[in-house]
């Protein structure tokens, strides 16, 4: 996660934000998941061999910082995929994270309108070298940041975000539940600092 990142043509107004970027070469932002509550689902079978979940989750963050610089985030939303197609929009509230801040926490909301939870859980999985079965998906979507640098807040950026998510798939007992037919009884993931379960590979473009 400490990949250059990539800029895009910005006009005058960034241009601040876009010297403290080409002066400092900050290092990207580190997050992982601690916890995924589900909140309130509803679970359809068609034909009795496809499952459907609707669902409302929350989604714990912990959010790292290694930059001279403080980041100040707007509310946004991302897109989750799965092989390529829409699951969840997660709604990520507006937080700031202070120059080399280590363990600053975000609750996020997670929507799932209609996911075919036999297609994702029945589909391909990768294994990682200790074997364990890694369900991959994807996450993309824009997020305003205000740079802090010193006393002073620069003019907002738009960064552009796209990356490759891994879950263990033990760690979601609820989706193995649900995917089995039956009413899950642990409604909670939580994510061990060990653990496969984290955002990797992540791709920046910086705009204004």
């Amino acid at each position: 996660m400490h990949a250059p990142m990539n800029h895009a043509p910005m006009n005058h107004s960034g241009l601040g934000g876009l010297l403290v970027v080409f002066v400092l070469k900050p290092q990207k932002p580190v997050f992982s998941i601690q916890t995924v509550r589900l909140d309130a689902y509803q679970l359809n079978v068609y034909s009795n061999t496809t499952l459907f979940v609707s669902a409302v989750a929350s989604m714990v963050l912990n959010a790292s910082n290694p930059n001279k610089i403080g980041l100040r985030y707007s509310p946004s939303r991302l897109q989750l995929y799965s092989e390529g197609l829409p699951m969840a929009v997660i709604r990520v509230p507006g937080f700031f994270q202070p120059a080399h801040s280590n363990n600053v926490s975000l609750t996020t909301r997670v929507l799932i309108p209609c996911v075919n939870v036999t297609q994702i859980l029945g589909g391909a999985w990768l294994q990682d070298q200790q074997g364990h079965n890694i369900v991959p998906m994807k996450l993309s979507g824009d997020i305003r940041v205000n740079l802090h640098f010193t006393q002073i807040t620069l003019p907002k950026i738009k960064v552009a975000l796209d990356c490759d998510i891994s879950f263990e798939y033990k760690e979601l007992a609820f989706l193995n539940e649900a995917y089995i037919k039956k009413p899950p009884k642990d409604l909670l993931a939580s994510f061990s600092n060990d653990s496969n379960s984290f955002l990797k590979r992540c791709a920046l473009a910086i705009y204004v």
